[in-house]
Formats: C-alpha cells, sequence, structure tokens
C-alpha cells in the first residue's frame, strides 16, 4: 500500500496557508493539504480556534486586527496559497482593533464591510489576491468533504419530503440576490423558517420551539432542512456546512430529513454523518 502524498493533481512541494476559524474542518483540510505534499501553516483565528489543536502543523493565533503580521509571516515564509475554512461570526469594523502594521489596510476593508456577507468576503478575497495569493477552497483541496449526490444513510424522503426539499430549493435560490442566510425549513406544505443573521443553528431552534410549543406540527415524514449557497456565491470562502450538531438539532426539531446541495456544502466524514443520520432515524441527501 502506498504511504506516498495524495495524488490529486495539484503540485507538491507547494506551501499553503491555513485561515482557521471554528470547528472541524479547518484540521481536516489541513490534514488534507499535507497529504498532498504540501508545507501547512495555520493561523488559528482568536476566539474561534486553538493553535494547540494544530500541533501536527505550524499553528500561530491571530486576531482580526494583527493582519499586518499574519501577512508579514506569510511573505516571510513564501507562502502563495491560502484557504479560509471554519465558522467565524461577522465582526463589526470596529471590533477590529488594528495593530499598526494593519493601519494601511483598513480603506479597503472599510469598504468591504459596507454591504452584506457577500460583499464582504469578496472584499477580503480580492484583498488577498491583490497581495499575490492564490485563493482556494476547501473543496479544491479536499473534495472528499463535500456532499456528494443521493442518500448518505439507510433513509431516503419521502414523496411529501421531496416536494418539501423542491420547495426550499426555489425558496433559496429566489431569495439569493437579497445576500440572506443559506438555509430554510419546510414543513406541513408551507415554508416555516429561513435563516438570516442568526445562522442556521439558531433558525433550527427556533421551529423546535414552535414544535414544542404545539405552533407546528410535522406529520410523519414531513419536515426538511434545506442548505445551499446562494447563487453566485464564492465557494473559496463561503462554502455553507453541516455536521452531527445539525443532524441532533433537526432531530430534536422532530423533522424528517436534511437535503444539500451536492458539490456545494461540507460535510465533513461522510461515514461518520450518515452514522449519525441513521441513529436519528433521518435522512441525509445530496441533491444534483
Amino acid at each position: 500500500m502506498s504511504t506516498g502524498p495524495a495524488d490529486t493533481g495539484r503540485p507538491q512541494g507547494r506551501r499553503v496557508a491555513v485561515l482557521a476559524g471554528r470547528g472541524e474542518f479547518p484540521l481536516r483540510v489541513a490534514g488534507a493539504a499535507a497529504a498532498q505534499g504540501a508545507s501547512v501553516y495555520v493561523a488559528a483565528l482568536s476566539g474561534a480556534a486553538d493553535p494547540a489543536d494544530y500541533s501536527a502543523y505550524d499553528a500561530k493565533e491571530y486576531r482580526l486586527g494583527q493582519l499586518g503580521r499574519f501577512l508579514d509571516e506569510i511573505k516571510r515564509r513564501k507562502i502563495d496559497e491560502i484557504v479560509m475554512v471554519g465558522a467565524l461570526p461577522r465582526p463589526s469594523f470596529g471590533s477590529l482593533a488594528p495593530e499598526l502594521s494593519t493601519l494601511k489596510y483598513l480603506p479597503h476593508f472599510a469598504r468591504a464591510f459596507q454591504g452584506g456577507d457577500d460583499h464582504l468576503l469578496r472584499g477580503v478575497v480580492s484583498f488577498f489576491e491583490g497581495q499575490g495569493l492564490r485563493v482556494v477552497g476547501p473543496a479544491d483541496i479536499a473534495p472528499d468533504l463535500v456532499a456528494p449526490s443521493g442518500a448518505l444513510g439507510r433513509h431516503k424522503p419521502s414523496a411529501v419530503a421531496r416536494e418539501a426539499i423542491a420547495t426550499g430549493f426555489n425558496l433559496l435560490a429566489t431569495l439569493s440576490p437579497f445576500d440572506m442566510g443559506q438555509a430554510a425549513i419546510i414543513a406541513d406544505h408551507r415554508v416555516v423558517a429561513v435563516e438570516a443573521a442568526e445562522g442556521t443553528d439558531a433558525m433550527i431552534e427556533r421551529v423546535a420551539g414552535l414544535v414544542q410549543a404545539g405552533r407546528l406540527k410535522p406529520g410523519k415524514g414531513d419536515g426538511v432542512l434545506v442548505k445551499a449557497p446562494k447563487l453566485g456565491q464564492d465557494l473559496r470562502v463561503d462554502m455553507p456546512a453541516i455536521g452531527p450538531e445539525t443532524v441532533a438539532r433537526v432531530a430534536a426539531a422532530g423533522l424528517a430529513g436534511i437535503a444539500v446541495k451536492a458539490g456545494s456544502v461540507l460535510i465533513g466524514d461522510r461515514d461518520r454523518l450518515a452514522t449519525f443520520a441513521d441513529a436519528a432515524g433521518l435522512f441525509i441527501e445530496g441533491v444534483a
């Protein structure tokens, strides 16, 4: 059995910076890059990632206001590729508390903050590209972390659930121009929740509260969480994700399952997530 770097068609010996937020995905992406023969440097974002979790790599913690220091390190290490992955709540521009080395970059980010999440992230991408870095997505490095087409576990959507899935994806596509969230819940033949600034988890918990209060009663095989990127969303820096916690929350809300856009949503370890879904009696479906 071969023990060499994984063959993904990407050049070996490249230098990659992983800008790590919260969750399991940054560590998995770092591991995939290293397995491909890349030299990996991890910038753990303060309050979201712990450098101690990345002991297998060169890693250091940075505040958002230490962008200048981070760029100096990037240049010193001759890194030419950066991947941004992991959850990070949107900060306010006033909370950046920039160091002296970062002040010269503030005009760029002042403009980037004058819009929704997509506008901000496009600004982040253009900034790093302007510094000579190639911005890559987690799916470029670790395609196995992305949802495949079809059912992940034993359970599949009912006919009612498939109608709800179609409604949900049509809804998200229609809302895309408004730069809203990436998820919605369809149950009882209607839209019961749309993700906004609170995030997917809080939206699911809001629906669970409605169920517990008797204000919503999903029927058997009904109630679906749908998740997909907005049309035109840059998946290099803002790929939606689900995980075991999503499955647990969906089960607690009394829903039948989860549908995600295949090839466009991070799911992590497929077998592990399928096991969680099977145990909860839920379906997870990747829809092409």
